[in-house]
């Protein structure tokens, strides 16, 4: 008798022993993830043809949420409802950051989609990717709503999902419903929940965004079923009840999660499983329970949890799934900014102050530049923004799926708290939709493929009048016109050759020069097409990353009265227009010389053919301009530094870029000198600006030059680099020109994707616009450990 309760103590322990090594086996094979995210700051959601969509591209480690220190390529895309892509934009990400911006001015009025990626994203597919709606309409008239089609609500749909995965009988079951109409929006439902017998046993109705919940204990041989109150048709079944099965409830108190376990009273085996918690694939921690009853409690800290979603899964001793829910912990820290400014209330072209306090533990800094919005309310689909950097990272870029208003569940309103949206959300969007399960199954990528950063230049060299491949060929790739080597390799067997990991900006032209062994130019180089972008994508897919968004009135209202106001008036004279103008004869072409920038200039030098000769404009313009000096990297006139324009617009070209301007290009050039006054308009005298500027304008049509005969060995293709970011224009009133007759409608009325803060704190300021209406300031940043930094404040502009 000793012998075997010996024997079977002994294979009690040994069977203890073997569950603690299958679960920590299990642990250990929990491979780590390699993720990253992609989000886009964008300016707002609503649009009239021709206003820019502005626009701060963060790229951030997925576990982290640190910046990326690296550099990479990140795509943007402007989709229309159709799935055909419009516009795309490639920027080169620097640590983790990138702007740009797109023109809608031939966009067609629409929902567009902004889609962004980069190449390791697209290992996981449209989901990883990043969406954001934004709209544009032309207002026809001050009541014009077209598109703006309301909801039909007579066809719903009501899902009930069992907290933890199953309901169970004789426990008490936490259900979670949502209701949408046929947009996939939340709706208000209310209803009961009646048995076989035609007997109800709860009533539920919904409390935020068509989602709700209700108890439930299930009893032996019945079913139930949901009848929905308005919708007599509606009798929709609940998931059957199962006799063995465990249920996980869940509620967050203030320092503590309390986790409520519970089984069928009626069965008197009470199971063994592991209580397991997980952080974006990542193992946190598990815990053995043996229940001695039918409920148990378990109480567990709250900073044992990061911050954003977690996973709780309860594991059989087979180690089999048999109850699971997902849980968000707030760290109750807020945006980390603080926001003063130096009123709430101002007149029309008045200054706005505003410092900014990064509220960080210590040894923490904000890695990045912040990115500034601030906008009209009414450009906004619901008066606010739907998606910040936050709701993105923490909700957006977790669940699959659209998430409806993901920013207000971190906003508590009258009748909920954050948590309590956020608790809804996990029980409903979560259920079963954790991105990260399908990361777990998906094979980590080489480093090597995700190295894409720069412009990739490839081709092949054949031998001269042979169509042979020529081996061991030496490639030189060179600005053109200019003494500087960009690269050089050697062909391969089958005189194939590649450039990689190239930056530039906007269109630069090049020279590849290829030599044989013995040194000769007895070559033909030829260069691969360039890579064959995507012209649609799937627009099913695109409804299923994010909801439309619909117009409103009040951006209806303000977007005819600024056409209205800048249609009346008349830039040519600065006066206001009486009646409007239908032009019936046609004009010669003239050049469009940037508007408001300069009055006249000093000298302008139209170019000819005999100046073609010229290397660089540089060089033209020191035997033009005797004022003129050219130290490399500035240009004097009078011993005052020099600006550019090209074709009207502030350039954002470097020196080195300006000399890649070719001579046939150019149609005439205005030398202004130091002390010119900008900013020049009827009714104003500008300001003195105290240096100099050059305003190069460019042909429509360049003529061909006898340098770009054909020489062999050598091509010298244009190439389109990476778009050069445009600088948001910001007016600056002064007592000279605060009552210039030209309207300031600027919906945006600030965007800066690069404010930097010092010692802690940013300043910043900007002019108020002509449009009475309450302005919403949205910040947002990533510190050096990864936190998320956000900001919103508002003021409101009154009428003079």
């Amino acid at each position: 008798m000793k012998t075997l309760i010996a024997t079977v103590l002994f294979l009690t322990t040994l069977f203890i022993q073997l569950q603690a090594q299958n679960i920590e086996e299990w642990i250990d094979s929990k491979k780590p993830l390699l993720f990253e995210k992609l989000y886009v700051h964008v300016d707002r959601e609503l649009y009239a043809p021709g206003d820019i969509i502005w626009m701060k591209a963060y790229q951030v480690n997925g576990i982290t949420h640190q910046l990326n220190s690296n550099f990479r390529n990140i795509f943007i895309q402007l989709v229309a409802e159709d799935g055909h892509i419009v516009k795309d934009l490639m920027l080169f990400s620097i640590q983790g950051q990138a702007n740009g911006e797109f023109k809608t001015d031939t966009l067609a009025d629409g929902i567009y989609t902004i889609r962004a990626f980069t190449r390791y994203l697209k290992n996981y597919g449209e989901e990883a990717f990043f969406h954001k709606k934004i709209r544009i309409s032309k207002s026809l008239g001050s009541l014009d709503m077209t598109g703006n089609s309301q909801s039909d609500n007579s066809k719903i749909d009501v899902a009930f999902l069992p907290e933890g995965g199953s309901m169970v009988l004789n426990a008490v079951n936490t259900v979670a419903f949502k209701a949408i109409d046929q947009k996939g929006k939340g709706i208000y439902v209310s209803g009961r929940i009646l048995d076989d017998l035609g007997d109800t046993i709860v009533s539920f109705s919904s409390s935020y965004l068509g989602m709700g919940k209700f108890l439930l204990m299930p009893v032996d041989n019945r079913t139930y079923y949901a009848a929905i109150d308005r919708y007599p048709e509606m009798k929709i079944p609940l998931p059957k009840a199962i006799e063995n099965g465990i249920c996980l409830n869940y509620k967050m108190e203030e320092k503590s999660l309390m986790f409520e376990i519970s089984t069928n009273m009626n069965q008197g085996n009470y199971p063994e499983f592991y209580f397991v918690a997980t952080h974006k694939g990542g193992f946190l921690f598990y815990k053995a329970i043996k229940m001695s009853d039918f409920v148990q409690a378990i109480s567990i800290d709250k900073n044992l949890f990061p911050g954003g979603i977690s996973k709780i899964t309860l594991l059989d001793t087979a180690l089999n799934p048999i109850a699971e829910r997902l849980i968000f912990v707030d760290d109750n820290k807020g945006g980390l900014l603080n926001i003063s400014l130096n009123q709430k209330e101002f007149k029309p072209r008045k200054k706005v102050e505003m410092v900014v306090d990064a509220l960080l533990e210590p040894g923490d800094s904000v890695a990045s530049t912040m990115s500034v919005s601030v906008v009209n309310k009414n450009y906004f689909s619901t008066g606010e923004n739907n998606q910040n950097i936050k709701s993105y990272l923490l909700l957006d870029s977790e669940l699959k799926g659209a998430i409806e208003s993901p920013a207000s569940y971190f906003v508590d309103d009258q009748l909920h708290t954050s948590a309590e949206k956020l608790d809804l959300l996990m029980l409903v969007h979560g259920w079963r939709t954790y991105l990260w399960d399908d990361i777990e199954k998906k094979p980590i990528a080489s480093l090597d493929d995700w190295n894409d950063a720069g412009i990739e230049i490839s081709g092949t060299v054949k031998k001269l009048l042979w169509n042979a491949p020529l081996a061991d060929a030496s490639v030189f790739l060179d600005y053109a016109f200019r003494n500087f080597r960009i690269g050089e390799t050697t062909s391969s067997q089958a005189g194939r050759f590649h450039f990689s990991h190239i930056y530039f900006v906007d269109n630069l032209r090049v020279m590849i020069n290829a030599r044989t062994k013995s040194g000769t130019s007895n070559a033909e180089i030829i260069l691969d097409p360039l890579p064959k972008k995507d012209s649609i994508v799937s627009a099913v897919n695109l409804n299923k990353a994010c909801f439309d968004i619909d117009l409103n009135l009040d951006f209806m209202r303000d977007s005819y009265n600024k056409l209205s106001k800048e249609l009346e008036y008349d830039p040519e004279t600065g006066g206001i227009l009486l009646q409007s103008i239908d032009i019936v004869q046609d004009k010669k072409k003239s050049i469009i010389r940037s508007a408001g920038a300069y009055a006249w200039a000093d000298k302008t030098l139209t170019i000819t053919r005999i100046d073609y000769s010229f290397l660089t404009v540089l060089d033209y313009l020191r035997s033009k301009v005797t004022t003129l000096t050219d130290y490399g990297d500035v240009v004097m006139i009078k011993n005052r530094p020099v600006t550019f324009m090209v074709d009207g617009l502030e350039s954002q070209y470097s020196f080195r870029e300006i000399r890649t301007i070719k001579m046939n290009e150019i149609e005439t050039i205005d030398i202004l000198n130091p002390g010119f006054r900008k900013g020049y308009a009827i009714g104003t005298l500008g300001t003195v600006d105290e240096s100099g500027l050059i305003a190069i304008y460019r042909k429509p049509n360049p003529d061909i030059m006898q340098s770009e005969q054909y020489v062999k060995g050598r091509i010298m293709p244009d190439l389109k680099g990476f778009p050069q970011p445009k600088m948001f224009y910001s007016p600056e009133y002064t007592l000279e020109n605060i009552e210039a007759p030209k309207p300031d409608y600027r919906p945006t009325l600030f965007w800066d994707p690069d404010v930097e803060f010092v010692d802690g704190k940013a300043s910043l300021g900007f002019f108020t616009s002509d449009v009475p209406s309450e302005y919403v300031v949205f910040l947002e940043a990533i510190t050096k450990n990864g936190k998320i930094c956000y900001g919103t404040t508002s003021f409101t502009v009154n009428k003079k």
